[in-house]
C-alpha cells in the first residue's frame, strides 16, 4: 500500500521517452540548415511499434494545434505519445530564444510533462543548445516548472536515438 503512495508522478519510462524525441527534434532542426521550423510530430508506441506522424499545416500555429488535439486519442488507446516542435521561449524581458518542446505521455500518467531545450544557430546554421533542458507539469491550466525530475533518465533517452551521440557536441558549441 505504502509503495503506491510513493509511486514517481512523472515514471522514468517516460523522461526517457521524451529524450529519445527530444534528440530527433533536435537532429532534424540541426539538418534543417535553412531556417525553416521543423515541422511538428508525434512519436507513437503501441502493440505494433513506434511511428512518427507529421502534423503538416499551413502554418505552425495549425500545426501544433493538430498536435495537441492527438493527445485525447492517444489517451484513450492507452498508446505512448510524445509531440515534439519548435517554438519561441520567452526571456522576462520579452526577449525570445528558440526552443525545442517535448510533451509526453504515457499510460499511467495523470498529467502530462513537457521538456524544453532552448537552442540557437551558429554561423552555418549548425545547432546548438543553451542552458539545460527545462521540465514542466500541465496540471492545471498553466505548466509548473518541475524543480525535481531524473536527468539522467533524460541522458538515457537522448542517447538511445540514432544521433543522440550528436548531442554533446550541440551543447559544447
Amino acid at each position: 500500500m505504502l509503495g503506491s503512495l510513493f509511486r514517481p508522478f512523472l515514471p522514468d519510462d517516460a523522461i526517457e521517452y521524451a529524450g529519445f524525441v527530444l534528440a530527433h527534434c533536435a537532429a532534424v532542426a540541426d539538418a534543417n540548415r535553412e531556417g525553416k521550423l521543423i515541422c511538428p510530430f508525434a512519436v507513437v508506441t503501441d502493440t505494433d511499434g513506434r511511428k512518427v506522424v507529421d502534423f503538416e499545416s499551413e502554418t505552425q500555429e495549425e500545426a501544433v494545434a493538430k498536435g495537441w488535439a492527438s493527445l485525447p486519442q492517444a489517451k484513450t488507446d492507452k498508446v505512448w505519445w510524445a509531440f515534439g516542435r519548435e517554438g519561441i521561449y520567452r526571456e522576462p524581458d520579452g526577449k525570445g530564444t528558440d526552443v525545442l518542446t517535448v510533451t509526453v505521455w504515457i499510460p499511467g500518467m495523470k498529467y502530462h510533462h513537457s521538456f524544453s531545450q532552448r537552442f540557437g544557430r551558429g554561423p552555418d546554421q549548425s545547432l546548438y543548445l543553451i542552458g539545460s533542458t527545462e521540465a514542466l507539469k500541465h496540471e492545471a491550466e498553466y505548466a509548473e516548472p518541475l524543480t525535481h525530475w531524473n536527468e539522467e533518465a533524460l541522458a538515457r533517452g537522448i542517447s538511445s536515438h540514432p544521433q543522440g551521440t550528436h548531442w554533446s557536441r550541440w551543447r559544447t558549441q
